[in-house]
């Protein structure tokens, strides 16, 4: 499974690098996402449909600059990796999936859940207000050739997978968490496209890793400025990077909707529903507390420097996690700062609203210290407790305790 951050570069890179050749050799690719072994007819199928959707994304790009059709292709190498260490023996589970390959056959996922994760962001993606009319009849020939490829019954549990996973026009995020969790047991499929769908969203926002040094222990900076006099947590020596299209806040954001995501899972039960949903949650918590730990060491290499500010952070933050507050929808008050931060800084479905916010916490170097902070204890705390949850989350929205103030 898919642990580092330069595992996840390696991965992108190999693939990109298929997909800049002309033509495209599909089976390559293939190799690298979802390996060997699969009849020459559902290797074609396959191949139809990573065909339909490099054609159907083009030159379009992600927001750090990856080409669009990179993200479904390397959402279903993620889940392909997860569900064979998901079978692999304990001591070789926790390892890189590429030194366990000679090892061991390829535990191979179901052409149905490839089909699935390749196509997961079709309906909100590749619609046809995006395309001049003779360029969507002719992608509509071709979606509609490829689901010619499989039979009946493929093709209808292939487009409901696709219409659980697509979020509708004016459905509220929590709203549709719960719809695509309401058929987790019967189809768990989608739980294992959305859960990795989010582990790739997130591994990605490391495509700017400018800024961070990589000899930064986030462990070992916090041990130092509690324990030590020295300075090596202080002022970073190089000039401050280039901010780029994400910014810390809106990283944060990201990491709010991972948590959002594994309390309603913990809450409909669902987190350990099979194997590869139960890496596939741990590696996402893994990979949020490690964003929130680079969001932290950027901080205070290069905004709060002063060590004495920065040890009253931790044992700010350390005391308020310790009390129990991570665990429960809080309301704004005067207690903590820390307070209301779900409701109030994430919680805006209107995206003007939400950027307006994001953009406020952004100028609040202090809280946003804060808030990596708590949010490297929620994730480990999901980690360590199988039963830890954030209370007030559910398929309705965010309800803060009132008895949390």
């Amino acid at each position: 499974m898919i642990r580092h951050i330069q595992e996840f570069l390696g991965l992108s890179a190999s693939i990109n690098y298929q997909l800049s050749g002309t033509p495209i050799n599909w089976q390559g690719v293939l190799a690298l996402t979802v390996g060997e072994g699969y009849s020459p007819s559902v290797m074609a199928t396959l191949e139809a449909a990573l065909d339909y959707l490099n054609h159907a994304y083009g030159q379009t790009k992600r927001r750090l600059g990856p080409f669009a059709v990179l993200h479904p292709i390397r959402t279903t190498a993620l889940l392909a990796r997860a569900h064979r260490a998901a079978s692999l023996p304990l001591r070789l589970a926790d390892t890189d999936v590429s030194t366990a390959a000679a090892e061991l056959p390829f535990r191979r996922l179901s052409p149905l859940e490839i089909l699935t994760v390749f196509l997961h962001d079709k309906q909100e993606d590749l619609v046809s207000a995006k395309y001049v009319p003779e360029v969507w009849q002719s992608l509509e020939t071709d979606y509609q050739r490829l689901l010619g490829r499989m039979t009946p019954d493929e093709r209808d549990r292939l487009e409901t997978h696709i219409d659980i996973l697509t979020r509708r026009t004016d459905e509220l995020y929590y709203n549709y968490l719960g719809r695509l969790l309401s058929h987790g047991r019967e189809m768990p499929e989608v739980v294992h496209a959305k859960l990795a769908d989010r582990l790739d969203n997130t591994l990605d926002l490391r495509m700017d890793l400018q800024g961070i040094s990589p000899q930064t222990d986030c462990y070992e900076m916090i041990f130092s400025i509690l324990f030590t006099e020295s300075d090596s947590a202080g002022a970073h020596s190089s000039p401050h990077p280039s901010q780029g299209k994400i910014n810390g806040s809106r990283r944060l954001f990201q990491l709010f909707k991972n948590a959002v995501f594994l309390s309603l899972l913990r809450r409909e039960r669902l987190d350990t529903l099979d194997d590869t949903v139960r890496l596939l949650v741990d590696t996402l918590a893994r990979s949020s507390i490690a964003e929130a730990q680079r969001n932290l060491v950027h901080l205070f290499q290069y905004h709060l420097t002063d060590e004495v500010q920065q040890r009253e952070i931790l044992h700010d933050v350390m005391t308020y996690c310790r009390a129990g507050h991570i665990s429960h929808v809080t309301v704004a008050g005067d207690r903590h700062r820390l307070d209301g931060l779900f409701k109030y800084r994430f919680d805006h479905e209107d995206r003007a609203t939400r950027n307006r916010h994001l953009d406020e916490l952004y100028q609040d170097k202090v809280l946003m210290a804060e808030a990596a902070l708590a949010f490297m204890a929620i994730f480990v705390s999901f980690r360590n407790d199988p039963d830890f949850r954030i209370q007030g989350i559910d398929a309705r929205g965010i309800h803060p305790d009132p008895g949390e103030k």
